[in-house]
């Protein structure tokens, strides 16, 4: 997998080879970043379920200011620790549970990647998109990545879609918060 575009455009970046992660396929990264292309520069970005951080990753390369990484598997954080090795950029990676840093975190962001298992369970998925409106600015961007199959989300009020479509597996749901 590589960089698509930005400063570190065809970088390579290392994956987890187990059968619990899954890494997103370049079309779908490429469509999530062409949604938000403008919307990246000098931004505070969030990256849930963060696995080999390609899309925190690719969000540095397009001029992100800060990325938070969030990621509980040791395996992953190791991978993610390399593939951050070489980058000058600001970056910090958390060693916990999504859900524990939803409700603990006192920063605020401006694009949250959630990219949680594709068997995590709706209701799970639900509360977690649903409280990450405590740490979220107004005009800010949720970018959901499910199975196509999942069933459908329930999001808050605070919410509206701007963006939704499905890429081969994948559903891509971009949620804006009013």
């Amino acid at each position: 997998m590589r960089i698509l575009a930005g400063k570190y455009k065809s970088k390579k970046i290392q994956t987890i080879n187990n059968s619990n992660t899954r890494p997103m396929m370049s079309k779908v990264r490429e469509a999530i970043f062409n949604s938000l292309q403008f919307l990246i520069e000098d931004k505070e970005v969030l990256d849930l379920y963060a696995g080999s951080g390609s899309l925190g990753i690719e969000a540095i390369s397009r001029g992100a200011k800060f990325v938070t990484f969030v990621e509980k598997s040791k395996e992953c954080i190791d991978v993610l620790n390399k593939n951050l090795k070489e980058l000058d950029i600001n970056f910090i990676i958390t060693n916990t549970a999504v859900e524990t840093f939803i409700k603990s975190s006192i920063n605020t962001y401006d694009i949250v990647f959630y990219d949680p298992p594709f068997e995590m369970g709706t209701d799970k998925v639900e509360k977690e998109i649903n409280n990450l409106v405590e740490i979220t600015r107004v005009g800010s961007f949720v970018v959901v990545h499910r199975h196509k199959a999942s069933s459908e989300i329930e999001f808050s009020k605070n919410y509206e879609i701007h963006r939704e479509k499905n890429y081969g597996q994948s559903k891509i749901i971009i949620l804006r918060k009013l």
